[in-house]
């Protein structure tokens, strides 16, 4: 179609007055786009140049039309259509993308950083771990939060030496280094205040923390006290401030997440070693709050800029699914494959007997299609289903020669359930699940 498209207006071009000005419209994109591309394949919205292929397009088949009828009932009848057009086609893109949900959000978030800039004047600020916001607001426009801060950004290290006096972060920690408690999304801290305050935190903490015994020990210790993940490393040097975390939280219930994170399966709340940790006494630490909804699971490491990375994961409902492994197979399965399927109330268990880790390796998909498509998420209205795959690492337990994994099924009325396991060449298996299977 582009070929075509573009091909259509080079040949109208010439029939067209003036010819330059016509051609010079349909064709400066490929003049920046060819010597370019390395930017342009980067850059999604440099496909703003291509803007005068449509606009020569139709302007020559209006010109042409006009040649061909002089009736003006003809281009009533094109506009109208036109507009029924485009008001079609930006309804369908708001059931796709853009809810109200989502527009309430970036409304926040829009007052947030007014907010911020009102405070901050022409002060530098050094911005940490503000790109996950844009996913939450600005979908792939994350460019163009920064434009509502008319300081001076400036990225790099933190705390920053004889630096800039304020650090804006997505991130809320109560301190008195907090400059905007009123704020939803994105916060602004005093940058030296904010420092000292989680040295004062960490080290006060610290004792406590490595009573435990870690979950992992890698190349920074993870701890888990009460709801709060910590990390640590010691000895630490400054170099190893340059690294990322991740941290996947997986509820029980998927209705928990907010719409734009089900049909992903889990929370995002990946964060840098520089928006939630400092160097104290030969140390890093760093911590994050796990969420207030009931937890399934969660997968956490890290990566630096030198490639070193390592993850571990941890199934939060792991004994309580041991405890109940003998009341899950005491009924018949609703359905027999690799793993057994057993369905009680809303929750999804897969059972194998014997089982090792050869056997969960492979991810396993889930996908549930409801009676009513309107009870799916906006994210997922075009697909038809709802995506609920998952890692058995954070949905399961090996124990005794036995696998076991549970998935609360959403609330709404079930048509379908299609399940099994796929990997890098396809779905290694699958059961299809009849509507009744839930009662």
């Amino acid at each position: 179609m582009g070929i075509v498209l573009s091909a259509a207006c080079l040949i109208g071009s010439i029939f067209v007055r003036p010819r330059i000005l016509f051609a010079t419209l349909a064709w400066f994109c490929f003049v920046w786009a060819l010597p370019m591309r390395n930017t342009t394949s980067q850059h999604d919205f440099e496909v703003i140049y291509y803007i005068g292929l449509p606009l020569v397009f139709f302007t020559i088949a209006l010109l042409l039309a006009r040649r061909l009828t002089s009736r003006d009932g003809v281009f009533v009848a094109a506009a109208v259509a036109a507009a029924v057009l485009f008001a079609v086609s930006s309804f369908e893109m708001s059931r796709v993308v853009y809810s109200s949900d989502a527009a309430r959000t970036a409304k926040a978030v829009e007052h947030d950083l007014l907010a911020i800039r009102e405070l901050t004047g022409e002060e530098r600020v050094t911005p940490l771990g503000l790109g996950g916001i844009h996913r939450l607001v600005f979908f792939e426009g994350g460019n163009v939060m920064h434009y509502y801060l008319n300081s001076i950004l400036m990225s790099g290290g933190y705390p920053p030496p004889n630096g800039p006096r304020f650090v804006v972060m997505r991130h809320r920690i109560d301190t008195d280094a907090l400059i905007t408690p009123r704020n939803q999304y994105i916060f602004l801290y005093d940058a030296q205040g904010l420092t000292a305050n989680l040295v004062a935190s960490y080290r006060s903490a610290y004792p406590s923390v490595v009573s435990n015994e870690p979950l992992a020990r890698e190349d920074f210790d993870v701890y888990l006290d009460d709801s709060t993940l910590y990390y640590l490393k010691e000895p630490c040097q400054r170099e190893d401030t340059q690294t990322t975390f991740l941290l996947h939280v997986f509820p029980k219930d998927i209705d928990d997440l907010l719409d734009y994170r089900r049909e992903y399966g889990f929370d995002n709340r990946d964060f840098l070693f520089i928006e939630r940790g400092v160097m104290f006494d030969g140390k890093c630490m760093a911590s994050a709050d796990l969420p207030q909804y009931d937890i399934a699971g969660f997968r956490t490491g890290s990566h630096d800029d030198d490639g070193r990375e390592w993850t571990v994961a941890r199934v939060v409902q792991g004994p309580k699914l041991i405890s109940a492994y003998p009341s899950i197979v005491s009924g018949e399965p609703i359905a027999r494959s690799e793993f057994d399927l057993y369905l009680n109330g809303s929750k999804l268990y897969y059972v194998k007997e014997p089982c090792g880790v050869e056997d969960v390796q492979d991810g396993f998909f889930l996908h549930v299609v409801p009676v009513d498509l309107g009870d799916l998420p906006d994210a997922r209205k075009q697909h038809g289903f709802d995506n609920l795959d998952f890692g058995f690492d954070v949905r399961g337990v090996i124990f005794d020669g036995k696998c076991a994994a549970s998935v609360d099924l959403p609330q709404y009325v079930i048509a379908r359930i299609t399940t099994g396991q796929f990997d890098g060449a396809g779905r290694i298996w699958e059961v299809e699940l009849a509507p009744d299977a839930r009662e």
